[in-house]
């Protein structure tokens, strides 16, 4: 009987915060088929070790380049992390980069990893192996894998284009199947919006208790919905996220609302709420992470008994993305500017956007029971962005803010053996309301497109937009909103890239921070350039190159012309 590894790590951590127990088998690394369908509940366990495809993808499951999706975009800036030769910003200060031969955005090799569990699964099944299972528990399992492959395929796609689709269920490739060409990128998305439409039909509504987390029939719909809109097929990316509308009326789902800087972070810190459609959970010891080692405030580290200046800052909001935030001057809501700052009453940081206070901190927020002192001399500091090598490692920001979002606001982590457990999104229904405002203004409805577009602003207690009747000016809006909305989500890199804008928001720029500085009881405050040169984003990195591997391996796989 043959073994195959099994990633007990993953299978520990279940998808809640809730414990789990192992397979009931020898301590080994390898497990036999016979027992991993021997009972639904051994299965669930080796289920559950595939959901590290959504681990791979979380960005605040941060790896050793600290790479986020949206660190490839005017949202963030790599402040001090091998500030000379660190990855994200040699990609946009130099010419290689990004090769076939060396890339560290690309996830071809770890996607197609887990493609190979998934098929082996089917194998499985196929095989006879769960023929004793109860079917409609072992359908939906099987449900859960295809959701996952899909999502594997996705990611790969977005990333590299038309790819090679691996998808036998009857066997699995061997050594001497490996030669197989790409298809095309169209052909890859009828696959993955078919995939997702099959595990809609037989996953749950909701999972409850200790299960909640793992894939729902709203998750597979709404998954669709992303991936149809990445397609351009926007009629399918309309029906898919009604879909997902139509259990939100069911209560399954909510846009949590309020004005409060309160009421709109327990979306990032009140595990199950009804916003969470897909949910990313960790838990402490067996499956935690260290968004919160890398990117604190500086000052957090002496606060843990450490060396002063040995963690946080690595990366941090741009002003780019802090200004997208609106204020209100008076009783009229403004778009916010530096030049206008004589206007605001409460100063630079009062009465913004309440979606401002859940996704960036700034000099003077409250914090874990402190202010924060983000100015020259303050104890979190600020410096000028330099790629001086005598700059790497030193813990401060070079945009005068530090990320909120998805930080763990715990006073317990040490940075030793406790670091954060805070969830990631991978996707909520706000994300839903804006596919369908986006999808319906792509096909001409305007009217519908605002009333969804609206949803997410009057939520949080902001006016409603005047409607526009043309994709160009329409696209100012969304794009705003999905910056407030969705930054640090893992989003923005890709907008730019499917809406045709990147070259105009990434070439040739130079993004921007805020040099504080106190005079007495005041600050005085500087727009600053916190890159050293322009950036370089040409065309062809829209699309990533095949791995020189793949090639080498694979010869019926073609490079992707541009990178040729």
């Amino acid at each position: 009987m043959k073994t195959k590894n099994l990633l007990l790590g993953l299978a520990l951590s279940t998808l809640t915060l809730q414990s789990c127990n192992v397979l009931d088998i020898d301590p080994t690394d390898t497990y036999s088929e016979s027992t991993a369908y021997a009972s639904i509940k051994n299965l669930d366990l080796y289920v559950k070790s595939f959901y590290g495809v959504f681990y791979s993808n979380a960005d605040i499951n941060v790896g050793a380049n600290l790479a986020m999706d949206d660190g490839v975009s005017d949202l963030i800036k790599y402040s001090w992390f091998n500030v000379a030769e660190g990855s994200v910003n040699k990609l946009f200060y130099y010419d290689n980069m990004m090769s076939p031969d060396g890339n560290y955005r690309s996830n071809w090799d770890d996607m197609y990893e887990q493609i190979r569990r998934f098929n082996e699964y089917f194998y499985d099944v196929h095989s006879g192996f769960a023929d004793k299972l109860d079917s409609d528990q072992l359908a939906i399992r099987t449900a859960e894998v295809r959701f996952m492959r899909a999502f594997a395929y996705q990611e790969l796609v977005l990333r590299h284009g038309g790819v090679i689709l691996r998808i036998n269920e009857d066997r699995v490739d061997d050594h001497n199947q490996r030669a197989q060409a790409r298809s095309s990128e169209d052909d890859c998305w009828t696959f993955i919006l078919d995939e997702y439409e099959k595990a809609a039909q037989v996953l749950p509504e909701e999972w409850t208790g200790s299960e909640a987390g793992r894939l729902t029939r709203g998750a597979a719909y709404g998954m669709k919905a992303r991936a149809a809109l990445y397609a351009k097929r926007w009629q399918d990316a309309v029906n898919a996220a009604l879909e997902v509308e139509k259990l939100e009326k069911k209560g399954v789902y909510q846009l949590l609302s309020g004005t409060s800087k309160d009421s709109y972070m327990q979306i990032f810190n009140t595990v199950n709420n009804k916003e969470l459609i897909l949910p990313v959970y960790f838990q402490q010891k067996t499956k935690q992470h260290m968004f919160n080692h890398f990117f604190c405030p500086p000052y957090d580290t002496e606060k843990a008994g450490l060396q002063p200046g040995t963690l946080g800052a690595a990366a941090t909001p741009t002003d780019e993305y802090a200004s997208a935030f609106d204020i209100k001057v008076g009783q009229e809501w403004k778009s916010f500017d530096w030049t206008h700052l004589n206007e605001y009453s409460e100063g630079p940081w009062g009465n913004r956007d309440p979606r401002f206070y859940a996704s960036i901190l700034y000099n003077g927020a409250n914090w874990i029971g402190r202010q924060l002192e983000l100015y020259v001399g303050g104890k979190d500091g600020y410096m000028d962005f330099s790629t001086s090598a005598s700059q790497d490692y030193v813990r401060t920001s070079t945009t005068g803010y530090i990320f909120r979002k998805f930080m763990d606001e715990s006073d317990n982590i040490n940075y030793v053996d406790i670091e954060s457990t805070s969830y990631w999104i991978e996707m909520r229904y706000a994300e839903i309301v804006l596919i369908l405002s986006e999808a319906y203004a792509r096909l001409d409805k305007f009217k519908e497109a605002y009333d969804y577009l609206n949803k997410i602003r009057t939520r949080v207690g902001l006016p409603i937009l005047a409607q526009q009747s043309t994709w160009d000016n329409y696209l100012k809006d969304l794009s705003k909103e999905r910056v407030c909305e969705l930054g640090l989500e893992g989003h923005r890199w890709y907008d730019l890239v499917r809406w045709d804008i990147a070259q105009k928001v990434l070439n040739g720029q130079r993004l921007h921070g805020i040099k504080i500085e106190k005079t007495g009881s005041s600050f005085l405050y500087t727009r600053v350039e916190c890159d050293t040169q322009d950036r370089k984003f040409p065309k062809k990195y829209n699309i990533f190159p095949i791995p020189s591997s793949e090639l080498r391996n694979n010869t019926m796989c073609e490079q992707t012309p541009d990178w040729k």
